[in-house]
């Protein structure tokens, strides 16, 4: 018996120490919830805004490279394309690093509305808000930022960024790039998929990657190695309900050897593509776009776009969910479309509470031609039900919903 009782005190005494080894690591492991802060105002660039790329001394854009916008510095090194003004040593530059410096006097004297205790931002989901850190941000992983479209980030370090070849900065539910700003206490080194407005005290360099944004250094030089940079700028990406149907609108400013647009949908842990609007090539002037994906099932679906190059490089834009199949709850039978028809047509209806549902479709001598549904459905679902009538004769029919004791018919018109 003693020895049970010293054995049961030793199984004790482990598991106290493993539970305490735990919560130790587990305090020890960095974790920032999704924040719903104050949306603070955008960071003014004034002319600074003018300049896709502005350094205060030189820029180099690389053989690869291709700047959507005006570039700025004391000497510029072109082997590479841009599609904008190239402004040197003039009071253009001048007066946007004057301006570039007020910008970043701004940005760093925002108060932080979280401080991060991680300076490893891949992996974190952050909504709108100021985030200072206690050193060197670094993005290796994907660090998604979500909000609306006027939603506006903030990150403040007094030292270095520097990304990753496995960066990624995904924007989601309507957060733009315009809307994210950097800032910088000394110098950037970036690498991977990267979005906002870069506000650098010293240098900006670009080894390899993509960046939608700006890159702005106040006193020293930019050099852009990366594959491209800037290549579509997006303004609005946005995903509505239509009956059954998903729409979806996006937009752009401009756009360098765009291929073309993918369409990407997902409904459980797998995005598939389901669609591909052509791109404008290359372009200067804004640019809307569409896609409708129709005749859904009912339920909640996710969407993004893949951008393609025309050298098939790529990168996904936001993304967005939509309810599909929702409806007033009430009980009711819509007119049919189209009415006449030949040979199908297509009804609706809802119903104000669960419960049993019959659709039948009867002649003009009231006997029944067929039964559309039979069944329980669901309340505040909007339900769609074809009626092919192929095989019928031209005529009057009638639609009647029943669902306990309520009733509703609707008239069609056959016309072969």
């Amino acid at each position: 018996m003693k020895n049970n009782a010293n054995n049961s005190t030793t199984v004790v005494s482990r598991r106290t120490r493993l539970l305490g080894m735990v919560l130790t690591l587990a305090l020890m492991i960095p974790s920032v919830a999704v924040s719903q802060f104050n949306n603070p105002a955008t960071v003014p660039l004034l002319t600074a805004g003018n300049f896709r790329v502005l350094a205060g001394t030189a820029v180099t854009v690389g053989a690869t490279c291709t700047v959507t916008g005006n570039v700025g510095g004391t000497s510029v090194t072109n082997n590479g394309t841009v599609t904008g003004t190239t402004d040197v040593a003039n009071a253009a530059v001048t007066t946007g690093l004057s301006d570039l410096a007020a910008s970043i006097t701004n940005a760093a004297g925002r108060g932080a509305d979280s401080t991060l205790v991680a300076v490893e931002l891949g992996g974190l989901t952050l909504g709108r808000g100021v985030y200072a850190g206690p050193g060197t941000f670094g993005i290796n992983g994907t660090l998604t930022l979500t909000g609306t479209a006027s939603d506006v980030f903030i990150f403040k370090t007094s030292t270095t960024l520097i990304t990753g070849a496995t960066c990624s900065v995904a924007l989601t539910g309507g957060a733009q790039w315009i809307n994210v700003f950097w800032h910088v206490g000394s110098s950037a080194t970036i690498n991977g998929d990267f979005k906002g407005n870069i506000l650098a005290s010293t240098s900006i360099t670009q080894e390899t990657g993509t960046i939608d944004g700006r890159t702005l250094a106040r006193d020293g030089a930019v050099t852009l190695n990366g594959t491209a940079a800037m290549p579509v700028q997006f303004t609005a990406f946005a995903v509505t309900s239509n009956r059954m149907n998903a729409v979806l609108h996006w937009s752009t400013a401009t756009e360098v050897n765009n291929f073309g647009f993918e369409i990407e949908r997902r409904q459980t842990a797998r995005w598939e593509k389901v669609g591909f609007v052509q791109g404008a090539g290359t372009s200067s002037s804004p640019r809307d776009y569409s896609y409708a994906d129709i005749n859904l099932s009912p339920g909640r679906y996710a969407y993004r776009i893949k951008q393609v190059d025309k050298d098939r490089t790529f990168s996904y834009q936001g993304s967005a969910e939509v309810e599909v199949g929702l409806a007033a709850k009430k009980f009711e039978l819509g007119s049919n479309y189209p009415n006449p028809f030949n040979p199908a047509t297509t009804m609706e209806f809802t119903l104000g509470d669960d419960g049993p549902a019959l659709l039948r479709v009867y002649n003009m001598l009231g006997q029944t031609v067929i039964t559309l549904f039979d069944g329980n459905a669901q309340a505040g679902r909007l339900y769609q039900v074809k009626f092919d009538a192929s095989r019928l004769p031209s005529g009057l029919y009638f639609a009647t919903l029943e669902s306990g004791n309520q009733r509703m018919m609707q008239k069609m018109v056959l016309m072969k």
